[in-house]
Protein backbone atom coordinates (compact mmCIF):
# COMPACT_ATOMS: atom_id res chain seq x y z
CA UNK A 1 0.00 0.00 0.00
CA UNK A 2 1.33 3.17 -1.10
CA UNK A 3 0.09 6.95 -0.46
CA UNK A 4 -2.50 8.25 -2.90
CA UNK A 5 -1.50 10.95 -4.97
CA UNK A 6 -3.84 14.05 -3.83
CA UNK A 7 -2.48 17.04 -5.68
CA UNK A 8 -5.69 18.37 -7.99
CA UNK A 9 -5.50 18.12 -11.47
CA UNK A 10 -5.87 21.83 -12.16
CA UNK A 11 -2.21 22.52 -10.57
CA UNK A 12 -0.68 19.46 -12.54
CA UNK A 13 -0.13 22.48 -15.33
CA UNK A 14 1.85 24.55 -12.64
CA UNK A 15 3.81 21.70 -10.78
CA UNK A 16 4.86 19.85 -13.88
CA UNK A 17 5.85 23.42 -14.96
CA UNK A 18 7.91 23.81 -12.07
CA UNK A 19 9.75 20.31 -12.66
CA UNK A 20 10.85 20.51 -16.25
CA UNK A 21 13.84 22.54 -17.80
CA UNK A 22 16.31 21.27 -15.30
CA UNK A 23 19.70 21.43 -16.42
CA UNK A 24 22.55 19.92 -13.89
CA UNK A 25 24.28 22.46 -11.63
CA UNK A 26 28.13 21.83 -10.78
CA UNK A 27 27.38 20.50 -7.74
CA UNK A 28 24.60 18.06 -8.89
CA UNK A 29 26.84 16.80 -11.68
CA UNK A 30 30.39 16.82 -9.18
CA UNK A 31 27.75 14.52 -7.00
CA UNK A 32 26.74 12.25 -9.90
CA UNK A 33 30.12 11.91 -10.91
CA UNK A 34 31.35 10.12 -7.32
CA UNK A 35 28.96 7.61 -7.89
CA UNK A 36 30.80 6.01 -10.36
CA UNK A 37 34.12 3.64 -10.70
CA UNK A 38 36.50 6.46 -11.00
CA UNK A 39 39.74 5.73 -13.59
CA UNK A 40 43.49 7.32 -13.82
CA UNK A 41 43.77 7.41 -17.61
CA UNK A 42 47.13 7.48 -19.16
CA UNK A 43 48.44 8.00 -22.23
CA UNK A 44 51.75 8.61 -24.74
CA UNK A 45 51.97 11.97 -26.56
CA UNK A 46 54.88 13.65 -28.72
CA UNK A 47 55.36 17.55 -28.15
CA UNK A 48 55.43 19.12 -31.25
CA UNK A 49 56.41 22.51 -31.28
CA UNK A 50 56.56 23.09 -35.31
CA UNK A 51 60.62 22.07 -35.57
CA UNK A 52 61.60 18.68 -33.94
CA UNK A 53 59.70 16.13 -32.15
CA UNK A 54 60.50 15.22 -28.82
CA UNK A 55 60.27 12.03 -26.65
CA UNK A 56 57.15 10.87 -25.70
CA UNK A 57 55.45 12.34 -23.05
CA UNK A 58 52.72 9.62 -20.24
CA UNK A 59 49.84 12.79 -19.80
CA UNK A 60 47.46 11.08 -17.04
CA UNK A 61 43.87 12.50 -16.20
CA UNK A 62 42.08 11.47 -13.02
CA UNK A 63 38.32 11.13 -13.22
CA UNK A 64 38.11 12.19 -9.38
CA UNK A 65 39.66 15.28 -9.09
CA UNK A 66 39.07 16.34 -12.76
CA UNK A 67 43.04 17.47 -12.94
CA UNK A 68 45.23 16.51 -15.71
CA UNK A 69 49.05 16.26 -15.26
CA UNK A 70 52.45 15.11 -16.74
CA UNK A 71 53.86 11.69 -15.29
CA UNK A 72 57.59 12.78 -14.09
CA UNK A 73 59.52 11.04 -11.43
CA UNK A 74 58.72 11.43 -8.07
CA UNK A 75 54.91 11.60 -9.00
CA UNK A 76 54.09 8.89 -10.89
CA UNK A 77 55.54 5.35 -9.43
CA UNK A 78 55.74 2.68 -10.50
CA UNK A 79 52.51 -0.20 -10.82
CA UNK A 80 50.31 2.62 -11.89
CA UNK A 81 49.05 -0.18 -15.64
CA UNK A 82 46.27 -0.99 -17.08
CA UNK A 83 43.43 -2.23 -15.41
CA UNK A 84 45.85 -2.12 -12.00
CA UNK A 85 44.42 -0.35 -8.55
CA UNK A 86 46.60 2.71 -8.04
CA UNK A 87 46.12 6.49 -6.13
CA UNK A 88 46.08 9.27 -7.90
CA UNK A 89 49.36 11.19 -7.32
CA UNK A 90 47.11 14.49 -7.18
CA UNK A 91 44.36 14.14 -5.08
CA UNK A 92 45.19 10.64 -3.39
CA UNK A 93 42.41 8.56 -4.06
CA UNK A 94 41.72 5.14 -4.90
CA UNK A 95 41.47 4.48 -8.93
CA UNK A 96 41.66 2.26 -11.63
CA UNK A 97 44.67 2.83 -14.09
CA UNK A 98 43.71 3.17 -17.55
CA UNK A 99 45.31 2.97 -21.55
CA UNK A 100 43.72 5.24 -23.05
CA UNK A 101 45.19 3.65 -26.87
CA UNK A 102 43.54 0.76 -26.26
CA UNK A 103 40.01 2.21 -26.55
CA UNK A 104 38.17 3.82 -29.56
CA UNK A 105 37.79 7.67 -29.86
CA UNK A 106 34.34 7.25 -28.33
CA UNK A 107 35.33 4.73 -25.55
CA UNK A 108 31.79 2.52 -25.46
CA UNK A 109 32.88 -0.12 -23.14
CA UNK A 110 33.91 2.12 -20.75
CA UNK A 111 29.97 3.76 -20.49
CA UNK A 112 28.18 3.44 -17.39
CA UNK A 113 24.96 4.23 -16.05
CA UNK A 114 23.87 4.55 -11.98
CA UNK A 115 20.31 5.40 -10.83
CA UNK A 116 20.27 8.62 -9.17
CA UNK A 117 17.59 11.24 -7.83
CA UNK A 118 17.47 15.13 -8.00
CA UNK A 119 16.01 17.15 -5.25
CA UNK A 120 15.26 21.04 -5.05
CA UNK A 121 12.99 23.36 -3.51
CA UNK A 122 10.66 25.06 -5.57
CA UNK A 123 9.14 28.74 -5.27
CA UNK A 124 6.15 27.65 -3.84
CA UNK A 125 7.29 25.92 -0.45
CA UNK A 126 6.99 22.14 -2.49
CA UNK A 127 9.81 19.69 -2.72
CA UNK A 128 10.58 19.08 -6.10
CA UNK A 129 12.33 15.60 -7.29
CA UNK A 130 13.63 14.24 -10.58
CA UNK A 131 14.53 10.65 -10.61
CA UNK A 132 16.20 9.07 -13.61
CA UNK A 133 19.21 7.10 -15.09
CA UNK A 134 22.42 9.48 -15.47
CA UNK A 135 25.57 7.96 -17.87
CA UNK A 136 28.87 9.13 -17.90
CA UNK A 137 30.95 8.75 -21.19
CA UNK A 138 34.39 9.59 -22.28
CA UNK A 139 36.00 10.35 -25.49
CA UNK A 140 39.96 10.88 -26.21
CA UNK A 141 39.06 14.24 -25.83
CA UNK A 142 36.85 14.47 -22.48
CA UNK A 143 38.87 12.24 -20.59
CA UNK A 144 37.18 13.69 -17.20
CA UNK A 145 33.76 11.79 -18.65
CA UNK A 146 30.19 13.83 -19.79
CA UNK A 147 27.17 13.25 -17.49
CA UNK A 148 23.80 12.57 -19.13
CA UNK A 149 21.31 12.96 -16.83
CA UNK A 150 17.62 11.06 -18.47
CA UNK A 151 14.69 11.54 -15.92
CA UNK A 152 12.28 8.87 -15.73
CA UNK A 153 9.55 10.60 -12.91
CA UNK A 154 9.07 13.43 -11.67
CA UNK A 155 7.96 13.78 -7.94
CA UNK A 156 6.04 16.97 -6.21
CA UNK A 157 5.51 16.98 -2.57
CA UNK A 158 3.59 19.93 -1.00
CA UNK A 159 0.90 21.99 0.73
CA UNK A 160 -1.56 21.80 -2.04
CA UNK A 161 -0.51 17.51 -2.31
CA UNK A 162 1.46 15.32 -3.69
CA UNK A 163 1.91 13.65 -7.47
CA UNK A 164 3.91 11.58 -9.36
CA UNK A 165 4.72 11.27 -12.90
CA UNK A 166 6.24 8.77 -15.01
CA UNK A 167 7.86 8.42 -18.66
CA UNK A 168 5.93 6.48 -20.67
CA UNK A 169 5.82 5.84 -24.39
CA UNK A 170 2.39 6.93 -26.13
CA UNK A 171 3.73 6.46 -29.62
CA UNK A 172 5.79 3.56 -30.78
CA UNK A 173 8.69 3.78 -33.92
CA UNK A 174 7.33 2.87 -37.21
CA UNK A 175 10.72 3.58 -39.11
CA UNK A 176 13.67 5.93 -38.73
CA UNK A 177 11.63 9.29 -39.75
CA UNK A 178 9.14 8.42 -37.20
CA UNK A 179 10.55 7.87 -33.46
CA UNK A 180 8.91 6.76 -30.73
CA UNK A 181 7.61 9.33 -28.75
CA UNK A 182 7.48 9.85 -24.77
CA UNK A 183 5.31 11.94 -22.31
CA UNK A 184 4.72 12.15 -18.41
CA UNK A 185 1.74 10.33 -17.18
CA UNK A 186 0.16 11.06 -14.13
CA UNK A 187 0.37 8.05 -11.33
CA UNK A 188 -2.23 7.15 -8.38
CA UNK A 189 0.22 6.48 -5.89
CA UNK A 190 3.93 7.46 -4.91
CA UNK A 191 5.32 5.17 -5.47
CA UNK A 192 9.50 4.49 -5.73
CA UNK A 193 11.27 5.70 -9.05
CA UNK A 194 13.15 2.23 -9.75
CA UNK A 195 11.82 -1.43 -8.94
CA UNK A 196 14.10 -4.35 -7.33
CA UNK A 197 15.37 -6.80 -10.43
CA UNK A 198 13.35 -9.68 -10.24
CA UNK A 199 14.90 -11.91 -13.41
CA UNK A 200 17.42 -13.02 -11.25
CA UNK A 201 20.54 -12.63 -12.65
CA UNK A 202 21.04 -8.97 -12.04
CA UNK A 203 21.71 -8.02 -8.18
CA UNK A 204 19.38 -4.58 -7.86
CA UNK A 205 17.13 -4.51 -5.07
CA UNK A 206 15.45 -1.10 -5.80
CA UNK A 207 18.50 1.40 -4.17
CA UNK A 208 19.49 4.73 -5.74
CA UNK A 209 20.71 7.98 -4.17
CA UNK A 210 19.11 11.15 -3.52
CA UNK A 211 21.61 14.44 -4.26
CA UNK A 212 20.98 17.74 -2.82
CA UNK A 213 17.81 16.40 -0.26
CA UNK A 214 19.39 17.17 2.94
CA UNK A 215 19.81 21.10 2.04
CA UNK A 216 16.64 21.21 -0.17
CA UNK A 217 14.01 19.88 2.23
CA UNK A 218 14.89 22.25 4.66
CA UNK A 219 13.40 25.73 2.02
CA UNK A 220 10.20 23.53 1.66
CA UNK A 221 7.34 22.64 3.63
CA UNK A 222 8.57 19.33 4.63
CA UNK A 223 11.43 20.18 6.69
CA UNK A 224 10.31 18.95 10.14
CA UNK A 225 8.96 15.43 8.35
CA UNK A 226 12.40 14.40 10.47
CA UNK A 227 13.27 12.21 7.26
CA UNK A 228 17.03 12.55 8.12
CA UNK A 229 16.91 11.51 11.71
CA UNK A 230 14.90 8.51 10.67
CA UNK A 231 17.18 6.96 8.43
CA UNK A 232 20.01 7.80 11.25
CA UNK A 233 17.72 5.66 14.01
CA UNK A 234 16.95 3.07 11.29
CA UNK A 235 19.97 2.74 9.37
CA UNK A 236 22.63 4.45 11.40
CA UNK A 237 23.95 6.24 8.84
CA UNK A 238 22.74 9.74 6.90
CA UNK A 239 21.62 10.53 3.53
CA UNK A 240 24.87 11.29 2.31
CA UNK A 241 25.95 9.48 -0.59
CA UNK A 242 24.59 6.26 0.43
CA UNK A 243 21.87 4.24 -1.52
CA UNK A 244 18.93 4.05 -0.18
CA UNK A 245 15.35 3.04 -0.50
CA UNK A 246 11.88 3.79 0.70
CA UNK A 247 12.43 8.08 0.45
CA UNK A 248 9.95 8.66 -2.09
CA UNK A 249 7.39 6.54 0.09
CA UNK A 250 8.46 7.74 3.19
CA UNK A 251 7.93 11.80 2.18
CA UNK A 252 4.75 10.94 0.78
CA UNK A 253 3.56 9.70 4.45
CA UNK A 254 4.97 12.58 5.57
CA UNK A 255 2.84 14.55 3.38
CA UNK A 256 -0.79 12.29 4.25
CA UNK A 257 0.36 12.02 7.98
CA UNK A 258 2.39 15.29 9.25
CA UNK A 259 1.99 13.16 12.47
CA UNK A 260 5.37 11.08 11.32
CA UNK A 261 7.13 14.32 12.94
CA UNK A 262 5.85 13.13 16.40
CA UNK A 263 6.13 9.37 16.02
CA UNK A 264 9.82 9.66 15.13
CA UNK A 265 10.34 12.53 18.00
CA UNK A 266 8.95 9.95 20.54
CA UNK A 267 11.20 6.83 18.85
CA UNK A 268 8.43 4.60 17.64
CA UNK A 269 10.57 4.35 13.98
CA UNK A 270 9.08 1.00 13.64
CA UNK A 271 6.14 2.27 13.56
CA UNK A 272 7.29 4.20 10.49
CA UNK A 273 9.37 1.83 9.35
CA UNK A 274 6.12 -0.45 8.79
CA UNK A 275 3.76 2.14 7.40
CA UNK A 276 6.96 3.26 4.63
CA UNK A 277 8.03 -0.26 3.73
CA UNK A 278 4.48 -1.90 4.01
CA UNK A 279 1.78 0.53 4.19
CA UNK A 280 0.84 -0.70 7.63
CA UNK A 281 -0.75 1.91 9.67
CA UNK A 282 -1.28 -0.48 12.72
CA UNK A 283 -5.13 1.42 13.53
CA UNK A 284 -5.50 -0.63 16.59
CA UNK A 285 -2.22 0.79 18.51
CA UNK A 286 -1.82 4.02 16.31
CA UNK A 287 -4.07 7.21 15.30
CA UNK A 288 -2.15 8.88 12.76
CA UNK A 289 -4.65 11.65 12.54
CA UNK A 290 -4.03 12.45 16.20
CA UNK A 291 -2.58 16.08 17.08
CA UNK A 292 -0.91 14.82 20.40
CA UNK A 293 1.10 11.60 21.60
CA UNK A 294 -1.95 10.70 23.92
CA UNK A 295 -3.67 10.86 20.95
CA UNK A 296 -1.42 9.11 18.50
CA UNK A 297 -0.94 6.15 21.39
CA UNK A 298 -4.86 5.86 21.64
CA UNK A 299 -3.91 6.19 25.23
CA UNK A 300 -4.35 8.26 28.37
CA UNK A 301 -2.39 10.94 28.71
CA UNK A 302 -0.78 9.78 32.07
CA UNK A 303 0.00 6.25 30.23
CA UNK A 304 1.50 7.76 27.02
CA UNK A 305 3.98 9.80 29.66
CA UNK A 306 4.38 6.96 30.97
CA UNK A 307 5.39 5.13 28.27
CA UNK A 308 7.25 7.81 27.15
CA UNK A 309 9.39 8.37 30.23
CA UNK A 310 10.57 4.57 30.08
CA UNK A 311 11.75 5.20 26.54
CA UNK A 312 9.73 2.58 25.15
CA UNK A 313 8.90 2.09 21.51
CA UNK A 314 6.79 0.36 18.98
CA UNK A 315 8.02 -2.92 19.58
CA UNK A 316 7.56 -2.82 23.47
CA UNK A 317 4.16 -1.40 22.65
CA UNK A 318 2.94 -3.97 20.20
CA UNK A 319 4.46 -6.45 23.16
CA UNK A 320 2.61 -4.95 26.06
CA UNK A 321 -0.94 -5.21 23.84
CA UNK A 322 -0.43 -8.99 23.80
CA UNK A 323 -0.51 -9.47 27.57
CA UNK A 324 -4.09 -7.79 28.15
CA UNK A 325 -3.95 -8.77 31.94
CA UNK A 326 -0.83 -6.55 32.59
CA UNK A 327 -1.58 -2.65 33.04
CA UNK A 328 0.62 -0.49 31.42
CA UNK A 329 2.76 0.23 34.89
CA UNK A 330 3.02 -3.49 35.62
CA UNK A 331 4.61 -4.13 32.64
CA UNK A 332 6.94 -1.71 32.73
CA UNK A 333 8.23 -2.58 36.01
CA UNK A 334 8.36 -6.11 34.56
CA UNK A 335 10.27 -5.28 31.36
CA UNK A 336 13.51 -3.40 33.71
CA UNK A 337 13.98 -7.37 35.06
CA UNK A 338 13.73 -8.48 31.70
CA UNK A 339 14.47 -8.23 27.41
CA UNK A 340 11.28 -7.97 25.57
CA UNK A 341 12.60 -11.80 24.79
CA UNK A 342 12.38 -13.15 27.64
CA UNK A 343 9.33 -11.30 28.76
CA UNK A 344 7.32 -13.91 26.64
CA UNK A 345 9.07 -17.46 28.05
CA UNK A 346 8.14 -15.14 31.61
CA UNK A 347 4.66 -14.81 31.26
CA UNK A 348 4.13 -18.22 29.85
CA UNK A 349 5.58 -19.62 32.99
CA UNK A 350 3.61 -17.54 34.98
CA UNK A 351 0.38 -18.72 33.23
CA UNK A 352 1.85 -22.34 34.15
CA UNK A 353 2.91 -21.68 37.53
CA UNK A 354 -0.55 -20.10 38.17
CA UNK A 355 1.25 -17.04 39.33
CA UNK A 356 0.39 -13.02 38.40
CA UNK A 357 3.48 -11.78 36.39
CA UNK A 358 4.58 -9.82 39.20
CA UNK A 359 5.13 -13.20 41.57
CA UNK A 360 6.93 -14.28 38.35
CA UNK A 361 8.94 -11.29 38.29
CA UNK A 362 10.38 -11.36 41.71
CA UNK A 363 10.66 -15.06 41.69
CA UNK A 364 13.28 -14.79 38.82
CA UNK A 365 14.98 -11.71 40.51
CA UNK A 366 15.33 -14.04 43.84
CA UNK A 367 16.79 -16.53 41.48
CA UNK A 368 19.85 -14.23 41.24
CA UNK A 369 23.12 -13.88 42.95
CA UNK A 370 23.60 -11.28 45.31
CA UNK A 371 27.05 -10.44 43.22
CA UNK A 372 26.22 -9.62 39.65
CA UNK A 373 29.82 -10.98 38.59
CA UNK A 374 27.86 -14.49 39.15
CA UNK A 375 24.37 -13.62 37.63
CA UNK A 376 23.36 -16.35 35.45
CA UNK A 377 21.23 -15.33 32.38
CA UNK A 378 17.36 -14.32 33.08
CA UNK A 379 16.86 -16.72 29.67
CA UNK A 380 18.27 -19.74 31.02
CA UNK A 381 16.97 -19.68 34.71
CA UNK A 382 13.38 -19.14 32.54
CA UNK A 383 14.12 -21.69 30.12
CA UNK A 384 14.57 -24.09 33.45
CA UNK A 385 11.39 -22.79 35.49
CA UNK A 386 9.51 -23.70 31.87
CA UNK A 387 10.93 -27.13 31.58
CA UNK A 388 10.27 -27.55 35.27
CA UNK A 389 6.52 -26.62 35.54
CA UNK A 390 5.31 -29.08 32.05
CA UNK A 391 7.53 -31.89 34.28
CA UNK A 392 5.86 -30.73 37.11
CA UNK A 393 2.54 -31.04 35.44
CA UNK A 394 3.40 -34.48 33.75
CA UNK A 395 4.35 -36.04 37.17
CA UNK A 396 0.95 -34.39 38.72
CA UNK A 397 2.20 -32.03 41.08
CA UNK A 398 0.03 -29.33 42.62
CA UNK A 399 0.89 -26.26 41.52
CA UNK A 400 -1.26 -24.48 43.46
CA UNK A 401 0.85 -24.77 45.98
CA UNK A 402 3.53 -21.98 45.66
CA UNK A 403 6.67 -23.57 47.37
CA UNK A 404 5.82 -26.10 44.18
CA UNK A 405 5.08 -23.75 41.73
CA UNK A 406 7.92 -21.43 42.52
CA UNK A 407 10.77 -24.04 44.52
CA UNK A 408 13.94 -22.39 45.89
CA UNK A 409 16.20 -24.43 44.64
CA UNK A 410 14.81 -24.62 40.94
CA UNK A 411 18.12 -26.29 39.92
CA UNK A 412 18.25 -29.69 42.46
CA UNK A 413 13.58 -29.76 41.73
CA UNK A 414 14.67 -29.50 37.97
CA UNK A 415 16.96 -32.34 37.81
CA UNK A 416 14.88 -34.07 40.56
CA UNK A 417 11.72 -34.11 38.22
CA UNK A 418 13.84 -34.85 35.16
CA UNK A 419 15.21 -38.36 36.92
CA UNK A 420 11.51 -39.02 37.95
CA UNK A 421 10.61 -38.46 34.44
CA UNK A 422 13.51 -40.51 33.10
CA UNK A 423 12.89 -43.73 35.74
CA UNK A 424 9.25 -43.60 34.88
CA UNK A 425 10.25 -44.16 31.09
CA UNK A 426 12.44 -46.43 31.38
CA UNK A 427 9.76 -48.32 33.59
CA UNK A 428 7.37 -48.00 30.67
CA UNK A 429 9.98 -48.76 27.96
CA UNK A 430 10.78 -51.70 30.01
CA UNK A 431 7.26 -53.08 30.36
CA UNK A 432 6.68 -52.68 26.67
CA UNK A 433 9.98 -54.01 25.68
CA UNK A 434 8.95 -57.07 27.91
CA UNK A 435 7.20 -59.45 25.44
CA UNK A 436 10.02 -58.55 22.46
CA UNK A 437 12.91 -59.48 24.54
CA UNK A 438 11.49 -62.74 25.83
CA UNK A 439 10.77 -63.53 22.24
CA UNK A 440 14.32 -62.68 21.26
CA UNK A 441 15.98 -64.70 23.77
CA UNK A 442 13.88 -67.91 22.72
CA UNK A 443 15.41 -66.74 19.53
CA UNK A 444 18.74 -66.03 19.41
CA UNK A 445 20.15 -66.99 23.12
CA UNK A 446 22.71 -68.89 22.54
CA UNK A 447 25.63 -71.08 24.31
CA UNK A 448 29.20 -73.06 23.03
CA UNK A 449 32.26 -73.60 24.65
CA UNK A 450 33.40 -70.24 26.29
CA UNK A 451 30.80 -67.86 24.65
CA UNK A 452 27.01 -66.70 24.48
CA UNK A 453 24.97 -65.13 22.37
CA UNK A 454 23.06 -62.49 24.49
CA UNK A 455 19.91 -60.04 24.77
CA UNK A 456 20.17 -56.69 25.41
CA UNK A 457 17.80 -55.65 29.10
CA UNK A 458 17.07 -52.19 27.69
CA UNK A 459 18.14 -48.76 25.40
CA UNK A 460 20.59 -47.72 27.91
CA UNK A 461 22.69 -51.63 28.23
CA UNK A 462 22.52 -50.80 24.22
CA UNK A 463 23.80 -47.06 24.51
CA UNK A 464 26.80 -48.14 27.31
CA UNK A 465 27.88 -51.35 25.18
CA UNK A 466 28.17 -47.92 22.41
CA UNK A 467 30.22 -45.84 24.66
CA UNK A 468 32.41 -48.65 26.28
CA UNK A 469 33.28 -50.21 22.84
CA UNK A 470 33.61 -46.55 21.02
CA UNK A 471 30.98 -47.20 18.21
CA UNK A 472 27.78 -46.24 17.02
CA UNK A 473 25.51 -49.09 18.72
CA UNK A 474 24.00 -46.63 20.90
CA UNK A 475 22.20 -44.89 17.84
CA UNK A 476 20.53 -48.21 17.42
CA UNK A 477 19.09 -48.45 21.05
CA UNK A 478 15.49 -47.00 19.69
CA UNK A 479 15.00 -49.12 16.91
CA UNK A 480 15.98 -51.71 18.57
CA UNK A 481 13.46 -51.00 21.72
CA UNK A 482 10.48 -50.94 18.27
CA UNK A 483 11.12 -53.79 16.76
CA UNK A 484 12.93 -51.95 13.27
CA UNK A 485 16.25 -53.83 14.03
CA UNK A 486 17.72 -56.47 16.58
CA UNK A 487 21.13 -56.06 17.97
CA UNK A 488 22.81 -58.87 20.14
CA UNK A 489 26.18 -58.93 22.31
CA UNK A 490 29.00 -61.46 21.81
CA UNK A 491 29.95 -62.00 25.32
CA UNK A 492 32.36 -64.31 27.07
CA UNK A 493 31.08 -67.11 29.02
CA UNK A 494 32.74 -66.52 32.43
CA UNK A 495 32.28 -62.39 32.20
CA UNK A 496 28.75 -61.66 30.65
CA UNK A 497 28.93 -58.47 32.24
CA UNK A 498 31.93 -57.00 30.04
CA UNK A 499 31.43 -55.50 26.31
CA UNK A 500 33.08 -57.75 24.11
CA UNK A 501 31.54 -58.25 20.19
CA UNK A 502 28.37 -56.24 19.30
CA UNK A 503 26.10 -57.76 16.36
CA UNK A 504 23.23 -56.00 14.42
CA UNK A 505 21.02 -59.33 12.30
CA UNK A 506 18.90 -58.79 9.38
CA UNK A 507 16.82 -61.20 7.53
CA UNK A 508 17.23 -61.57 3.49
CA UNK A 509 15.32 -64.37 1.65
CA UNK A 510 13.84 -65.32 4.68
CA UNK A 511 16.95 -66.45 6.47
CA UNK A 512 18.63 -64.54 9.30
CA UNK A 513 22.14 -63.41 9.16
CA UNK A 514 24.53 -60.97 10.46
CA UNK A 515 24.24 -57.91 8.85
CA UNK A 516 27.23 -56.16 10.85
CA UNK A 517 28.83 -56.97 13.73
CA UNK A 518 31.94 -54.86 15.79
CA UNK A 519 34.36 -54.82 18.60
CA UNK A 520 36.13 -52.33 20.10
CA UNK A 521 36.63 -48.96 17.79
CA UNK A 522 35.06 -51.09 14.78
CA UNK A 523 38.52 -53.37 14.63
CA UNK A 524 40.41 -49.85 13.77
CA UNK A 525 43.05 -50.96 16.57
CA UNK A 526 45.08 -53.21 14.30
CA UNK A 527 43.78 -56.31 14.19
CA UNK A 528 44.45 -58.63 11.44
CA UNK A 529 41.42 -60.95 11.17
CA UNK A 530 37.68 -59.49 11.26
CA UNK A 531 35.44 -60.76 14.02
CA UNK A 532 33.65 -62.58 11.18
CA UNK A 533 36.84 -64.54 10.35
CA UNK A 534 38.24 -64.78 14.37
CA UNK A 535 34.95 -66.07 15.28
CA UNK A 536 33.80 -67.94 12.37
CA UNK A 537 33.42 -71.41 13.90
CA UNK A 538 30.68 -70.39 16.54
CA UNK A 539 28.68 -67.82 14.44
CA UNK A 540 28.48 -71.00 11.83
CA UNK A 541 26.96 -72.71 13.79
CA UNK A 542 24.91 -70.60 15.96
CA UNK A 543 23.51 -69.11 12.41
CA UNK A 544 22.24 -72.55 11.13
CA UNK A 545 20.90 -72.78 14.43
CA UNK A 546 18.70 -69.75 14.33
CA UNK A 547 17.65 -70.84 10.77
CA UNK A 548 16.72 -73.68 11.46
CA UNK A 549 13.77 -72.63 14.32
CA UNK A 550 16.44 -72.59 17.51
CA UNK A 551 15.60 -76.21 18.54
CA UNK A 552 15.95 -76.64 22.58
CA UNK A 553 15.87 -79.63 24.89
CA UNK A 554 13.72 -79.76 27.55
CA UNK A 555 16.18 -77.60 29.98
CA UNK A 556 16.14 -75.11 26.93
CA UNK A 557 19.37 -75.63 26.09
CA UNK A 558 20.57 -75.42 22.49
CA UNK A 559 20.46 -78.60 20.40
CA UNK A 560 23.37 -78.61 17.69
CA UNK A 561 24.95 -82.07 17.54
CA UNK A 562 27.24 -80.64 15.21
CA UNK A 563 28.24 -77.32 17.20
CA UNK A 564 29.38 -79.85 19.83
CA UNK A 565 31.44 -82.23 17.81
CA UNK A 566 33.50 -78.99 16.45
CA UNK A 567 34.16 -78.50 20.01
CA UNK A 568 35.62 -81.45 21.13
CA UNK A 569 37.41 -80.87 18.03
CA UNK A 570 38.92 -77.70 18.55
CA UNK A 571 39.37 -78.60 22.41
CA UNK A 572 41.24 -81.61 20.76
CA UNK A 573 43.48 -79.68 18.71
Amino acid sequence: MNPKCTLPVENYQEALQALSGWGLSTEEEDGIRELFPQYLFFRNEHPDDGWTISDPVRLCTCTACGESFEAVRGNYTRGKLHHEQCNCPQCGKQVEGIAAHKYKYDMPSLQSWVKVAIARAGDDGALLIQAGNARRRFTWDELTGVIDFYPTKLYYFGKAGMAVWQEKVVHWSCGPLDPPQFAMVPMKTVCEPFQPNMMGYADYDGEYVVLGLADAIGETDLKYCQIMEFFEQEYSCGMGARAMCGIMKYLGWACAHPQIEMAVKMGFSGAVLELVQEGRKNAKLLNWNAKNPAGFLRMSAQDAKSLLRAEMDFADLKDWKSFPELKLNQYIAIRETVTRKDMRQLMECCRKAGVTPSQGSNYLRSMQPACARYAVPAERILREWNDYLDMAAQLGYDLTEKTVAMPRELRQRHDAAAETIKTRASEAELKKYKTRRRMLEQKYAFRMGDYCILIPKGSEEIVREGRTLHHCVGGYAARHIKGTTTILFLRRTRTPGRSFLTIEMETEKGKEQIRQIHGYQNERYGATMTPRERFGWFLGPWLEWVNAGSPRDRRGEPVLPAAEEMITEVEAV
